[in-house]
């Protein structure tokens, strides 16, 4: 299972640039006509060096549409990825993996082990759902295949790594060498321009009583998410999730699908009285020395798309020597996270 590793989080930070090691690449880049996946094929199609993005979804012809608003070198395919032929075939002459099909709860493991088990890198958009026993099986698949994966590559997984790990004091604890500072995370959105029906149906499920807001966040309605809070603008979007949420929610799993389901297709009708950035996520420090806390803003909603953008190429140009299930921190250091951030309309505050 993947830990700390200082030399490790030194040598992504002095790392080539992606021009020097990439050359006729070729991306497969799953669930592309979702929120994050349309995302990234924008991030994916700019960059030189890629001599081919195949763009991966069920519904083929969204991933039709979307290739050909971008680059010549775009093509598409039809795959249900929950079936093994279907994602094998995909990865017969691909050198990366960028995957951003969802619920990661199904489909994640999958892809994964596909992945490690024809060697070829692969980059997850991921929501913390794998177990530690699942990582560890991952992690030894990649390694024994001499290849590298990153899980948990959007905002919240993802972003809020990087805030913890290069902006937050104590955040690279592990490379000087002293106690790392614990940290909690937020994530905080304008549900009509934010996620697709996987990330509904994940806050659908996992949110819960309402609690106080976190350090340096702006005012809104604020929710228990497992350890993280999850927070929505003040006003109608708060009221409709909390009474859709709350309401077929106490029926169970079946009345959690039915509140996403309702989310999701009254989501054009839930814009807010404010015109901020789309998300932002953040960290803090929670030990009573810690201090300090780090948000990302997200203006234009393409942050999570351009990190799994930037961790899938990074991972397939070589630019990190150790293989298995990586953390994220040790794929992409901080001047990468301040670029990525800063060429998508993002803006990183530490305070």
């Amino acid at each position: 299972m993947s830990t700390r590793n200082p030399e490790r989080e030194r040598e992504a930070l002095l790392a080539p640039p992606l021009s020097v090691t990439m050359c006729g690449m070729k991306i497969a880049l799953l669930g592309a006509a979702g929120f994050v996946g349309r995302a990234a094929a924008q991030a994916l199609s700019s960059r030189p060096g890629i001599v081919e993005l195949l763009l991966v979804d069920y519904v083929v012809r969204d991933a039709k549409r979307i290739a050909k608003t971008l680059s010549p070198g775009c093509r598409w395919a039809m795959a249900d990825i929950g079936r093994a032929p279907d994602l094998e075939r995909l990865l017969d002459d691909v050198d990366v993996v960028a995957s951003a099909a969802g619920p990661c709860t199904d489909y994640e493991k999958g892809v994964l082990l596909a992945c490690a088990a024809k060697g070829i890198p692969a980059a997850s958009i991921g929501d913390g759902t794998l177990s530690p026993d699942d990582r560890r099986e991952i992690h030894d698949a990649f390694r024994r295949k001499g290849a590298a994966a990153v899980s948990g590559c959007g905002m919240m997984p993802g972003w809020t790594e990087l805030l913890s790990a290069h902006f937050l004091p104590g955040g690279n604890a592990a490379v000087r060498g002293i106690k790392e500072t614990a940290a909690r995370r937020f994530l905080r959105c304008r549900l009509d321009r934010f996620g697709g029906y996987a990330f509904f149906r994940r806050v659908a499920r996992e949110t819960g009583r309402n609690v106080p807001p976190p350090p340096s966040s702006p005012p809104g309605s604020w929710f228990a998410m497992g350890d993280d809070l999850f927070g929505l603008p003040p006003g109608r979007p708060s009221n409709i999730f909390r009474r859709i949420s709350g309401g077929p929610g106490i029926l169970g799993a079946a009345g959690k699908e039915l509140s996403a389901a309702i989310l999701f297709w009254l989501r054009g009708s839930m814009k807010g009285t404010e015109d901020g950035p789309v998300s932002l996520a953040g960290a803090w420090n929670v030990e009573e020395n810690g201090g300090g806390s780090a948000v990302i803003e997200d203006a234009q909603g393409r942050l999570a798309g351009a990190l799994l953008a930037e961790t899938a190429l990074r991972l397939a140009g070589n630019t990190v020597p150790e293989k298995g299930l990586l953390p994220l921190s040790a794929v992409v250091g901080r001047e990468e996270a301040e670029r990525v951030a800063g060429e998508n309309g993002g803006k990183i505050i530490v305070g």
